[in-house]
């Protein structure tokens, strides 16, 4: 049976797919429009004051090292920029977008999930900044997103979920084969398809599809994400079971990165972005505190 059709039967019935969120939906929308201001994207986010706090807290952390307190949405719009701004809410409306109690499965923490996300997503920021690599939306983005297939998962078949939690703890396996023994599909694939149905551009969708698959012919934003995943892990934004020992610059995505940056200096740039494992771990947190 092909995956799409495993996905089609799995992911059917009377728990509908998420839609993508409505606020960020709407951010995207006004920022293809040229005419829409600061105050119009300010307007939207105020409806959501967990929003306007999250965003307030985040201008305020270490990652960013202000030297004056923000204390008002315009100006940190102004300080953070639009498109960071677009990432926040991306970010914000997801962790609403999909409500799991930690309790459910006790293994598994939704809020360790979310860790590992974003400090994935922040990740790829410091690598291309570091590597002075020209980067858009999508890296971030990317990062953010790569592992979403876990959480459908997750809210469509909790038991099967749970299942491969076990599986993965009792076997030492990965959580890719895992989730093939369970479902014959993994998160990568679940989460290509919830890609492709809230219209994410194509190069998303690949790092989605393709973050754990070493034989795809690696692109760059690939590989971005593939390092960033290994810096998230490294610096604890991972499950228990997952703080292995990892070899970050022995690791081949450097290749495909290194092709990209002139006069790379892979040691130097694990070493700064390590250096940093610190401020991104405390920025995810206070981003993730009620």
């Amino acid at each position: 049976m092909e995956k799409i059709e495993i996905f089609n039967k799995l992911f059917s019935g009377d728990k509908k797919i998420p839609t993508l969120p409505v606020i960020f939906d709407k951010l995207n929308q006004m920022l293809r429009d040229p005419n829409a201001s600061s105050k119009q994207i300010a307007d939207l986010m105020m409806k959501d004051q967990s929003m306007v706090s999250k965003v307030l807290k985040l201008c305020n952390s270490a990652l960013y090292s202000t030297r004056k307190e923000i204390t008002n949405l315009s100006s940190a719009i102004a300080f953070l920029g639009l498109h960071r701004i677009k990432e926040l809410v991306l970010q914000v409306s997801l962790v609403k977008t999909f409500p799991i109690k930690d309790t459910d499965i006790p293994e598994f923490s939704i809020n360790t999930f979310w860790e590992h996300s974003l400090g994935t997503a922040y990740f790829t920021n410091l690598i291309t900044k570091k590597a002075h690599i020209q980067h858009d939306d999508n890296y971030y983005l990317a990062g953010l997103l790569h592992d979403i297939g876990k959480i459908l998962i997750y809210q469509f078949h909790p038991d099967k979920f749970k299942e491969i939690i076990k599986r993965q703890i009792k076997m030492n396996c990965s959580d890719v084969s895992a989730e093939e023994e369970v479902l014959k599909l993994n998160h990568s694939d679940v989460g290509g398809f919830l890609a492709e149905k809230w219209n994410f551009s194509p190069e998303i969708i690949t790092v989605i599809k393709e973050h754990h698959d070493t034989s795809a012919p690696q692109n760059l934003l690939v590989s971005v994400v593939q390092a960033a995943n290994l810096f998230a892990k490294t610096a604890g934004l991972c499950f228990p079971w997952d703080t292995k020992v990892f070899e970050i610059i022995g690791d081949p995505t450097w290749d495909v990165i290194a092709k990209n940056s002139k006069d790379l200096d892979t040691d130097s740039l694990v070493t700064e972005v390590l250096g940093e494992s610190d401020n991104v771990k405390h920025s995810v947190r206070e981003l993730l505190s009620k």
